[in-house]
């Protein structure tokens, strides 16, 4: 028994792609909420719970879908130039047709080094649903970057000021299985056996 969940654990690490491209297919919301009861297991170091979910479905993704696309208009040198109005479009659908998006904030300590470790935390909460939505049959795409900090976003989740958003994750049913591959973890394995440390040790 406990070979074949191992087995079933490790083939989830290993399997688990990015997906861009989803199904319009509902997420049950019995399954993401199976997917965030088990988010909160991962290690968190003073058990701080740092994490909140903000699950957007139906008109509330459609609205973080227009914040997206003002978002993107205010990066461009020139909104009005020849195929700005695609690249906006793009950014809106992209969200609007995701059949669900969690936000994973956080509320890091103010303590430096534990206000750190707070935020690795929400990362492997996020880490967790993604594996566990892949084992149910569920992509997910996380993403990041600027728009994390938006305000008219931040105001309309309800994030205080001392939070942190760390990514939203687009959720559903896969279109395609996108194929990568990855350098093997021998590749960037350093092992160290001998008290003289990696200066004179090797792998």
């Amino acid at each position: 028994m406990e070979r074949s969940s191992s087995a079933t654990v490790l083939d989830a690490i290993r399997s688990r792609r990015s997906v861009a491209r989803m199904k319009p297919d509902p997420v049950p919301r019995a399954l993401i909420e199976q997917w965030l009861d088990a988010a909160v297991w991962v290690p968190n170091h003073r058990v701080t719970e740092p994490w909140t979910f903000y699950v957007l479905e139906g008109d509330a993704k459609r609205r973080f879908a227009e914040f997206r696309r003002e978002f993107q208009r205010t990066k461009l040198p020139d909104p009005n130039a020849p195929g700005a109005q695609a690249v906006l479009d793009k950014a809106y659908a992209s969200a609007a047709e995701t059949p669900a998006i969690i936000v994973f904030a956080c509320r890091p300590s103010s303590d430096p080094e534990l206000g750190e470790e707070d935020v690795w935390s929400t990362f492997g909460a996020a880490y967790a649903v993604m594996l566990a939505a892949w084992s149910d049959g569920v992509g997910t795409y996380f993403r990041s970057g600027e728009f994390r900090s938006y305000g008219p976003l931040r105001e309309f989740l309800g994030v205080a000021p001392d939070q942190r958003i760390i990514g939203m994750l687009y959720v559903g049913y896969p279109v395609e299985l996108p194929q990568r591959r990855r350098a093997p973890g021998a590749a960037k394995t350093v092992w160290l056996t001998g008290p003289e440390g990696a200066a004179r040790g090797g792998r």
